[in-house]
This record gives structure tokens, C-alpha cells and sequence, in this order.
């Protein structure tokens, strides 16, 4: 099972963050008292990683108990990660952060990454790319491994692939540059104007725009960020991983379940809850994570109704839960309705 197999493709991405035009109206629906209420509700969960199991560098509280609870129910666990790494790198870094990869199903376990490198040698086996990347690291060096895809100067190259933001690799050199920290975007648009004056397209290996702090460390832009500027500028993006629906239903269709009794669980309302929410999958929308600034609540707490009814309107995407933390005792509200109070 994977992705590109199933006959799914990448996806242009819709406009970030577009206002919501609907007008409904909402009202909040009764609290369930608790996450531990949801686990007799769904056959299957899935998973996004950061900002809901950890923080890329250690377990969010409570969310190793709360998978290893559910697995222990008998309910199949997937990820659906927008990570431009590979699956295999998820997969070995779970046990480093207190997860047991034992607990998901391997065919509902997948990265944006993951995908794109299926793509890359699918499509573009025997082509040349211009490579935005990260620096050099376990899970980055090797990536273009076994795709048949090569480097080339934008002159000569077929595409450009993002999967980074501080390096820029074409066969000849390597550039750093700053974009990762400081969201700048500026050491990009040479590279990006040659490239849309040759109507390259960019593939983009993670859609994400940013990724919350790591302990002691600040927010980093990621390559949905570039990808972003490339289409301002006139090019044309190629995405693979969440928001786009094929991916939710492609995960869905490894755990083996009808979707309606599979529950996305994620933090950001443009990747995760406007995404399963086109897909048809009922999501969990974790209040505390990526998102929690814009609610005005800390980690830990859910946000009022009003904060929660803004945040939806602005994404035109209501989740079927609100639930401040991927853990098995965190409060959850259930989903905003319209006033007639008919329940979700």
C-alpha cells in the first residue's frame, strides 16, 4: 500500500488560509467528558505527528499512554504525517520518543515525504531537479536513493523539489541559506524566477508553512512556505500529503475500516481539519497544538466557543471534536453546529 500505487497523485494545493464566504451559524454542542469517551466511537485512529505525539524531539504529555491504551483496545493506529522524510525514519524515531512502532498498522503509516519519493521515481526517474533541502542528517543525505532522479543547474534541470528550506543542492554546489529560522525567502528568487521563466514545476514534499518550536528552540518555516512564494511568483506546484484528501483516504484504506469509524487526529486546521473534513473522515482537532496562540488558550486547556467558531469560519472547516491534548484524559468538545442543535 502506498499512495502513488492506489493511482493517487499530488495535488495543487487551494490558496492558504482563504477566508471562509459561508455564513452558517454555530452553536456548541455538549462537552463528552473526555478522549477516553471517543475510544468506543471509532474502529481506527489516525495520527498526525508533530505538535500532537510529540515535538520532534520528545513525547507530548500523556500521548504515548493514549496510543499504547488504544492499541491495547484493539483499535488500528496509522500516521498521516507531513514530513518530507521517509516512512522508515518515522518509524525508527517512535521508540526514541516513548511509541512502540509495533502499535501502528505499517500500510496506514505514511509521510508527505514518503509519497513524493514514490512519485520521484515513477515520474521523473532519468530527470534532473534543482534540490531545495535541510542539511545534511540521517534521513536527508540519501533521499534521492533508488528514485533515478539526479542534479542539475536550473538551466539544465526538470524540476525543482523542495523538501527543505536552508539548502540549495544542483550537482555543481551547495548553498545555505536562511530561510528555516528566519522565514526569509528572498535567497530564493533568482533560483525561482529562472525556474517559472522555464516553466519548471516544483514538487513539494511537505505542505506544512511552519513547524512548532522544539524545546528551546524557535519556530521553522517549512518548504509549504516556499512552495507558497513559488506560486505567488507564477509556478506551478506539485503537493504531496495533507491537506489534500486522497491522502486521508488512502491512509484510511490501510487500516482496512469504512471511514466514518476512523478518527483523524491532528492540530492544524488547514492540513488536518479542512482536509479530513473534504475527505469525509471525522477529525479531532488537537486545540493545544500549533494553533493554540490564535485560540488564546495555553496547552492543556480548550479554547471558548467564540475563539473556536473564528478559527472555523476562517477555514470554512468545522472538526467532529475539539480536544486540547492527544491525551486519554483531556477534555473534548464536541462539534460546532448549526442552531437547530442537531447533533453531529
Amino acid at each position: 500500500f502506498w499512495l502513488l500505487r492506489t493511482g493517487v497523485r499530488g495535488r495543487r494545493s487551494p490558496t492558504p488560509r482563504a477566508r471562509c464566504r459561508c455564513r452558517h451559524r454555530h452553536a456548541l454542542m455538549p462537552s463528552l467528558a473526555a478522549f477516553s469517551d471517543l475510544a468506543s466511537e471509532y474502529d481506527g485512529f489516525i495520527f498526525d505527528q508533530f505538535g500532537v505525539m510529540h515535538n520532534g524531539a520528545t513525547a507530548l504529555d500523556g500521548a504515548p499512554a493514549l496510543v499504547a491504551r488504544l492499541a491495547a483496545a484493539g483499535k488500528r493506529l496509522g500516521i498521516l504525517s507531513n514530513s518530507s522524510k521517509r516512512k522508515e525514519w518515522s518509524l525508527r524515531e517512535l521508540p526514541k520518543l516513548g511509541f512502540s512502532a509495533d502499535h501502528f498498522v505499517a500500510a496506514a503509516v505514511t509521510t508527505s515525504g514518503e509519497e513524493a519519493w514514490h512519485a520521484l521515481g515513477a515520474e521523473w526517474r532519468g530527470k534532473a531537479c534543482v534540490w531545495l533541502s535541510k542539511k545534511d542528517g540521517d534521513g536527508v543525505s540519501d533521499y534521492l536513493d533508488g528514485t533515478g532522479v539526479g542534479l542539475a543547474d536550473v538551466e539544465r534541470a526538470d524540476f525543482l523539489l523542495a523538501s527543505g528550506t536552508n539548502v540549495v543542492r544542483d550537482g555543481a554546489s551547495v548553498l545555505a541559506v536562511d530561510c528555516e529560522q528566519s522565514g526569509d525567502v528572498t535567497p530564493f528568487e533568482d533560483l525561482f524566477s529562472r525556474a517559472i521563466a522555464r516553466a519548471l514545476p516544483m514538487i513539494c514534499a511537505n505542505p506544512d508553512f511552519v513547524s512548532p518550536p522544539k524545546p528551546g528552540k524557535a519556530m521553522t518555516y517549512q518548504p509549504g512556505h516556499i512552495a507558497a512564494r513559488y506560486e505567488e511568483l507564477g509556478g506551478r506546484v506539485i503537493y504531496y500529503g495533507k491537506p489534500h484528501p486522497q491522502h486521508f483516504e488512502a491512509c484510511v484504506a490501510g487500516l482496512g475500516l469504512p471511514k466514518e469509524r476512523v478518527l483523524h487526529i491532528g492540530d492544524s486546521m488547514h492540513h488536518d481539519v479542512a482536509g479530513a473534513v473534504r475527505a469525509g473522515v471525522p477529525v479531532a482537532f488537537i486545540a493545544g497544538g500549533i494553533e493554540h496562540e490564535k485560540l488564546g488558550i495555553p496547552s492543556g486547556e480548550l479554547p471558548s466557543a467564540a475563539a473556536l467558531r473564528a478559527l472555523c469560519e476562517e477555514f470554512c472547516a468545522i472538526p467532529t471534536h475539539t480536544v486540547a491534548l492527544a491525551r486519554w484524559d483531556a477534555p473534548v468538545m464536541d462539534k460546532l453546529d448549526d442552531d437547530r442543535g442537531k447533533r453531529a
